[in-house]
C-alpha cells in the first residue's frame, strides 16, 4: 500500500509541526471531481456508529453542502421561436416655458443690470420680455398639452389626457417676495390651476379626397379615404357617428389609470363599485364577495318576503341584518353600526320555496359601493366635475385639490417640470454687467417603450422589413441531479482495507473507527487528540482519496466541518 501524498490543513491547531490557516491551505484540498462525478456523489461520508450527536449533525451538514454540487452542465444551442423588438415612443421634444430674459436677442436692448438684484424688468408677459414678476404670473395658461390613449372605456384605450396648467408660481430662498429673477427656484402649481379633461365620447371621423388621374384626369379619378377614432377632429375630417357616446351603468372606465365599474349614473356624478349580480341562497349557505362573507340564516316567504343574513367583513366585523323585498337597495350600514357606508349593498329580489321544498332567497350583491359627485375627489388629490347627458358621463375634468410644490414637479407621471436659469457676466470699462435667461423646463420623465413579439414571416411594423429567420446562440444547460444511492455511512459499514470510493471521515480516532485505523497504521499524521479542528487530505489510498474532518472533541470536529462546507460552497 503506497501513500503518494498527505496534506493536512490546520483549522486552528498545530499540524505536523506547523500551523497553517485554512484559507491559505485551500489549494491542498481536492478538486470538485473528488466529491462529484457526472453530477452524482463520488464520495461516501462516514460517521462513527458510537459518535456524539454533534458529529452526526456535522456529517449531515456536509451532505447538504455536497448537494449543491449535484448537477451537470452542457453547452446547448438556443432554438429561436420568436424575437421581441422595441420602439422608443418617447415624445422627441423638450418644452421651455419662458420666464425671464434680458438677452439682446430677446429684447433688442443691451443688458444694463450691474448687479444680480437689478434683473427685475424683463419677465415674460405673454408677448415680450418686458414685464414684472406679477406680469409673468398673470400670463396664462403656462402649459397646455395632450397625451393620447391613456385611459380606457371597457378596456379600449382611446381616451386622451388634455391638460392645462393655468399658473405656476416661483419661490426663492433669497427673497420673500420675488422681484428679480431667482438664481434657483422651487415651483408651485396652486390648487385649482392644473386641469385635466377626459372626453369619453369617441367619434368616428372619416376623410375622402378625389384627385384626377395623371393620364385621364377626371375621366378616371382616384379616391383616397381614411378613418380615425378620436375625441377630436383631426382636421378636415367628417363626423361619422360615435364609437362611444360616453360611459354609463354597466361600463368599466379608467380615470388617470384608476379603474371604476359604474353601477349608476346620478344627476351630478356616479355610483361605482363591484356588482356581483344576482345570487341564490339556501338557508345555511355562505358565499364570499370581495372578502365579505354572507350567510343566509333564515328565509321567510309569508306573510312577507324577507330574509335574515349574517354579514362578516374581511377584518372580522360581523352582524345580523333583516332585509325585505320591498326595501330596494339596502346599504347595510343603515342597519348596522359595525359597517361603513358602501361596504355592502344588498337587494332582496324574491324569496320562494324551491321544487325540492327548500326556502330560497334571490339576492343582488354589491360591494365597495361609492357615490362621487361633482366637487368630490374621484382620484385622490383631484376634484372632479362631471358632464352628464342622457344618463351617461360624456366627459369629466379633474383639478388639483392642493398645491403641487417642489424643485421638480411630476406632471401626471409623464413629464417632469423644473426651473432653470442661464447667466453671464461681462467685464467692460471697469463695470460688471449681468445677463440671465430663465425658463421652466418640461420634458418626458420616463422613456415610453413599445415592444412587439414577432415570429418568422412577421413584418416589423412600419418598416417593410420581414423576419426571415431567428438564430439562437449557445447557452449552458444545467441539469440538477438527485442521488440514487446512500451517501452517509456508519464506520461499521466500511472496511478500511478494502474501500471502493473516496471517503470523508467525520470524527477523530476516538469517535470514528476508520479514522482510528488510519492513525494506528501511520496514514494519518495529525495529532487529533490535541487538534482544535483540522481537515487532512490523504490523496492516494488504494486508488481513492480520503478527507478526515475532525478534532479533539465534537466541538472541534464541528468547526472543521464548517470549514469544509465553506470550501464546498465555493466549488458550486
Amino acid at each position: 500500500m503506497k501513500v503518494r501524498k498527505i496534506a493536512a490543513l490546520a483549522v486552528g491547531a498545530a499540524m505536523v509541526g506547523a500551523t497553517m490557516g485554512f484559507a491559505s491551505a485551500q489549494a491542498n484540498l481536492p478538486g470538485k471531481d473528488f466529491f462529484v462525478k457526472d453530477g452524482q456523489p463520488n464520495v461516501k461520508i462516514v460517521v462513527g456508529s458510537q459518535a456524539a450527536a454533534m458529529d452526526v449533525a456535522s456529517a449531515a451538514d456536509i451532505a447538504v453542502a455536497l448537494g449543491s454540487l449535484l448537477y451537470t452542465e452542457k453547452e446547448a444551442e438556443a432554438a429561436g421561436v420568436s424575437v421581441v423588438v422595441k420602439k422608443d415612443l418617447t415624445p422627441d421634444y423638450t418644452y421651455y416655458i419662458p420666464v425671464f430674459s434680458n438677452y439682446y436677442a430677446d429684447t433688442g436692448t443691451n443688458p444694463s443690470a450691474t448687479a444680480w438684484d437689478q434683473l427685475t424688468d424683463n419677465w415674460w408677459n405673454g408677448s415680450a420680455y418686458n414685464g414684472s414678476y406679477n406680469d409673468w404670473l398673470a400670463w396664462t395658461p403656462k402649459f397646455v398639452d395632450e397625451v393620447e390613449n391613456m385611459d380606457a372605456i371597457n378596456g379600449d384605450y382611446q381616451v386622451d389626457w388634455d391638460f392645462t396648467i393655468s399658473n405656476i408660481e416661483l419661490s426663492d430662498s433669497e427673497q420673500n417676495t420675488i422681484v428679480y429673477v431667482p438664481r434657483s427656484a422651487d415651483l408651485t402649481i396652486p390648487a385649482g390651476d392644473f386641469t385635466v379633461l377626459l372626453n369619453y365620447t369617441i367619434a368616428n371621423w372619416t376623410y375622402s379626397e378625389t384627385t384626377p388621374d395623371d393620364i385621364w384626369g377626371n375621366l378616371s379619378p382616384s379616391t383616397t379615404t381614411d378613418e380615425v377614432h378620436d375625441d377630436d377632429n383631426p382636421g378636415g375630417y367628417t363626423f361619422s357617428g360615435y364609437i362611444y357616446d360616453g360611459v354609463g351603468a354597466g361600463d368599466t372606465f379608467t380615470v388617470l389609470g384608476n379603474t371604476y365599474y359604474i353601477l349608476d349614473v346620478l344627476a351630478d356624478g356616479i355610483k361605482y363599485g363591484h356588482d356581483h349580480g344576482q345570487v341564490w341562497f339556501h338557508v345555511g349557505d355562505v358565499k364570499e364577495f370581495d372578502g365579505y362573507k354572507i350567510r343566509a340564516v333564515d328565509i321567510s316567504v309569508s306573510p312577507s318576503n324577507k330574509a335574515l343574513f349574517e354579514i362578516t367583513a374581511p377584518d372580522g366585523r360581523s352582524d345580523l341584518v333583516i332585509i325585505s323585498t320591498d326595501e330596494g337597495d339596502v346599504d347595510i350600514s343603515t342597519k348596522s353600526d359595525k359597517f361603513n357606508p358602501g361596504e355592502v349593498v344588498l337587494k332582496l329580489d324574491d324569496t320562494f320555496v324551491g321544487i325540492d321544498g327548500n326556502l330560497i332567497a334571490q339576492l343582488e350583491v354589491r360591494t365597495n359601493v361609492v357615490e362621487v359627485h361633482t366637487g368630490d375627489e374621484l382620484v385622490s388629490g383631484w376634484v372632479v366635475n362631471f358632464t352628464i347627458e342622457n344618463n351617461k358621463v360624456k366627459w369629466l375634468t379633474l383639478t388639483n385639490a392642493n398645491d403641487l410644490s417642489g424643485s421638480t414637479l411630476d406632471i401626471l407621471g409623464k413629464y417632469k417640470m423644473y426651473y432653470e436659469v442661464d447667466s453671464h457676466t461681462l467685464e467692460t470699462d471697469d463695470t460688471t454687467y449681468y445677463a440671465a435667461k430663465a425658463y421652466i423646463v418640461v420634458k418626458p420623465s420616463e422613456p415610453i417603450i413599445q415592444t412587439e413579439e414577432l415570429k418568422v414571416g412577421d413584418e416589423v411594423s412600419d418598416t417593410g422589413w420581414v423576419v426571415d429567420q431567428i438564430k439562437g446562440g449557445t447557452y449552458t444547460e444545467v441539469t440538477v441531479m438527485h442521488p440514487t444511492e446512500p451517501i452517509t455511512y456508519l464506520d461499521t459499514e466500511i472496511d478500511p482495507e478494502n474501500i471502493d470510493s473516496n471517503l470523508i471521515l467525520v470524527g477523530g480516532p476516538v469517535a470514528n473507527a476508520v479514522t482510528k485505523y488510519l492513525v494506528d497504521n501511520g496514514y494519518s499524521k495529525v495529532d487529533w487528540y490535541n487538534s482544535a479542528g483540522d481537515i487532512e487530505y490523504i490523496e492516494d489510498y488504494n486508488g481513492f482519496g480520503i478527507l478526515i474532518v475532525a478534532g479533539k472533541d465534537r466541538y472541534a470536529t464541528r468547526e472543521a466541518a464548517k470549514q469544509l462546507m465553506e470550501y464546498l460552497s465555493n466549488l458550486s
